[in-house]
């Protein structure tokens, strides 16, 4: 519950930033406007969302973990776009780990984050929030694991922005979203109703990280891995977009589980 209250502070204090009178804002220049790149996007309010529905305990959770969670031999990783699409998948775990209470799941995933991000070129006092994660969670306190965590994905990501390759953050944000959907689709398989089918409900996500991808350079853009993504977010994309109110049937889920699976285990599989 603490957890939760904490998210939706955030969110309220982002909300009422928004309404603050128009004098206390900066003067808005058009000139010096520019697209933001798509954020990392998190499963964890998709969890939540489930939650609501479903009732689930920390030990469901747990079991979902397990059964999905990918563990990556970091030593194996050498090519720079394999390494990113890791990292991805590491992140979404990390953050499942979190919705599990999973003390030794947390550990793991963090450990592998900064073996990986280091792979990349992040340098270990941008890491340092690694270790922090690591300790609140031996600790059990979990609304401080929530936090650090988000903060040291945001490290992460602004030192991988500030070298001048956005083709990783690109790499990273699908492969993170897609083991999201990995997770998010064996629920509600599990689970299965039309109303709980809505929660994988992301054209638009969808259709932004298929043109990222697309916009890699070709040596990237065509490797194996990446070209499989880009096909299957073609796919997915006609089962995703839905109606606002709709419902995906029970064989697009299906769909969807054995697609994401599959990619993932294309990304581990070094």
């Amino acid at each position: 519950m603490m957890l939760r209250s904490a998210i939706l502070v955030c969110l309220f204090s982002t909300a009422t930033a928004a309404l603050l009178p128009a004098q206390d804002k900066a003067g808005f220049d058009p000139t010096k406007a520019e697209i933001a790149p798509i954020g990392l996007p998190s499963p964890y309010d998709k969890f939540l969302g489930l939650d609501q529905v479903l009732n689930l305990t920390y030990e469901d959770w747990k079991a979902v973990y397990g059964e999905i969670a990918r563990d990556v031999d970091v030593a194996k990783y050498s090519d720079e776009t394999d390494i990113a699409l890791a990292l991805g998948v590491k992140i979404a775990d990390g953050v499942m780990s979190i919705k599990a209470r999973d003390v030794q799941g947390l550990n793991d995933c963090s450990k592998q984050i900064e073996d990986l991000a280091k792979k990349l070129g992040v340098k270990d006092e941008e890491m340092s929030r690694a270790k922090t994660v690591r300790a609140h969670a031996n600790k059990g306190e979990w609304l401080q694991v929530f936090m650090e965590l988000g903060f040291l994905q945001t490290d992460i990501m602004k030192s991988l922005r500030a070298q001048g390759n956005a083709g990783r953050r690109s790499l990273i944000i699908s492969a993170g979203w897609m083991q999201g959907l990995h997770y998010t689709a064996f629920v509600v398989k599990k689970h299965y109703s039309a109303a709980v089918s809505n929660y994988l409900r992301e054209p638009l996500l969808v259709d932004a990280m298929k043109k990222d991808l697309m916009s890699l350079p070709p040596a990237v853009k065509d490797s194996s891995k990446v070209a499989t993504i880009v096909t299957e977010m073609g796919n997915i994309y006609g089962i995703v977009n839905i109606p606002i109110e709709g419902s995906i049937p029970k064989e697009g889920v299906d769909k969807l589980l054995d697609a994401s699976k599959a990619i993932v285990e294309k990304i581990v599989s070094n």
